[in-house]
């Protein structure tokens, strides 16, 4: 059976079953299906709106393929991201018994247009993607045969590690920014008070 084929039967199970198609998928691919259904999931998702700035800019070739182009290309940067995202998971799932990197990677891949579908709808999408991160916990959990718990903490490690990081740079920014404003400038030595007006 063809990819898109297979791509169209498993997003249909995500959307109607999820819950039948993990407790039933029994089939074993190498490491190049799920990372192709991974790539074909992310395009599909960019493709609307690269089409809907396309269609919106037909007066201009030019600027309908460079637009169309950039959200295709847009789709490659998430790609990649949803790679590094299933291998840290998996990475964590490994200390709790996961075996097959393949399996995490289908775990992540099967439930890409669930979780990114609407992803230019504000709230729609924060549920759509919740949904999908729980379908990816249910799918590592299934796949691995590990609870439920420890699919979880596999699958949030990343996030939640990621939200700490980006926590702590904001507020680094936020300190410097409001302690720099109580400061008050200092005297400048006469030499400085001239490279300034040069």
């Amino acid at each position: 059976m063809s990819l898109l084929k297979e791509w169209k039967g498993v997003n249909g199970y995500m959307i109607k079953d999820p819950g039948t198609f993990f407790s039933a998928y029994n089939e074993t691919h190498g490491i190049a299906y799920p990372i192709a259904f991974m790539l074909l999931s992310y395009l599909a998702v960019m493709l609307p709106f690269g089409v809907l700035v396309a269609v919106l800019n037909i007066a201009s070739p030019t600027e309908a393929a460079i637009g169309l182009v950039l959200f295709l290309g847009l789709g490659i940067v998430y790609w990649i991201q949803g790679l590094i995202e299933a291998l840290l998971a998996h990475g964590c799932a490994y200390l709790f018994g996961a075996r097959g990197v393949s399996k995490t990677l289908e775990a992540y891949a099967f439930p890409t247009v669930v979780r990114y579908c609407l992803w230019w709808v504000p709230l729609v999408n924060l549920a759509l993607g919740l949904y999908g991160l729980y379908l990816q916990i249910k799918a590592l959990s299934a796949f691995h045969d590990i609870s439920t718990g420890k699919a979880a903490i596999a699958a949030l490690f990343l996030p939640v590690i990621f939200m700490v990081l980006v926590t702590v740079v904001i507020a680094a920014i936020i300190a410097a920014f409001v302690l720099d404003l109580g400061t008050q400038p200092g005297p400048r030595p006469a030499m400085s008070l001239l490279g300034i007006v040069v």
